[in-house]
């Protein structure tokens, strides 16, 4: 059982009374899902990640209610900022691989604040995952288990959304630690079937890559100490995670 700091608890408890504020009996859960339910919370440097559901698809009014409350919560996050995702219980309890989000906010002491009230044009693949980790390892802040609401993705979704990830990395993040993080935790899932931490997926890369600095580089980062990263040394980690991935896909 995943030990959930203390400052983090209480905070999650403000974001369940935030939600329940806007949506009531339309509330069906919520759950820490993201680092702290995987085991890698790193104090200080972490982002504090929340999936929620509610009983059905919501009206604006709603919507930008539930965002008002949530962004009222914000400056108190206990870490670099909070990610969360509001889906209806029809989404949750499907293996869609769309974004589906009802209301999705993001923001807090060093993160930049977006919010939105629509899934249209976000790319699915981080809300597979996202609702992957909620239905394995989801920690209940509010009412039931998270796998008798979240539906599991199949490895084939998984890889696929993973592979997608990659993409997205080698185009919009770069030569950064999510990156390099992001890289070591799919290369796990296609190497040994474990949806773990980053910091996980970082030490068994480490042991792998032809070129460990690369993630000791990332995971100094990540514990908010000095590291530097070349982007050429990403892209070919990206590459071959790349591969990894599409040859476990065949």
């Amino acid at each position: 059982m995943v030990e959930v700091p203390g400052e983090v608890a209480a905070f999650g408890r403000g974001v369940v009374d935030a939600l329940r504020s806007a949506l009531g009996e339309e509330l069906v859960g919520v759950w820490f899902v993201g680092s702290v339910a995987l085991g890698g919370f790193v104090p200080a440097e972490s982002d504090i990640d929340i999936a929620a559901v509610c009983v059905e698809e919501l009206p604006d009014e709603t919507r930008r209610a539930t965002v008002d409350a949530l962004v009222g919560v914000l400056d108190g996050c206990p870490a670099r900022g909070l990610e969360l995702s509001l889906y209806r219980r029809a989404i949750a309890s499907s293996a869609s691989d769309d974004a589906g989000f009802e209301v999705n906010v993001n923001g807090g002491p060093r993160m930049e604040r977006v919010t939105r009230v629509t899934a249209d044009g976000q790319p699915g693949f981080w809300y597979v995952l996202d609702r992957a980790i909620a239905h394995r390892r989801g920690v209940t802040l509010d009412c039931p288990p998270a796998d008798s609401v979240f539906a599991d993705a199949g490895r084939p979704a998984l890889l696929a959304a993973m592979y997608e990830s990659m993409r997205w990395h080698r185009t919009h993040e770069r030569a950064t630690l999510y990156s390099v993080l992001n890289a070591a935790r799919a290369w796990r899932f296609a190497e040994q079937g474990v949806l773990g931490s980053k910091l996980e997926g970082a030490r068994f890369a480490r042991r792998r890559w032809r070129d460990p600095t690369v993630i000791a580089a990332a995971v100094d980062l990540r514990h908010g100490r000095p590291g530097r990263l070349d982007q050429t040394d990403v892209d070919a980690l990206l590459d071959h995670v790349e591969r990894v991935l599409s040859d476990a896909a065949r």
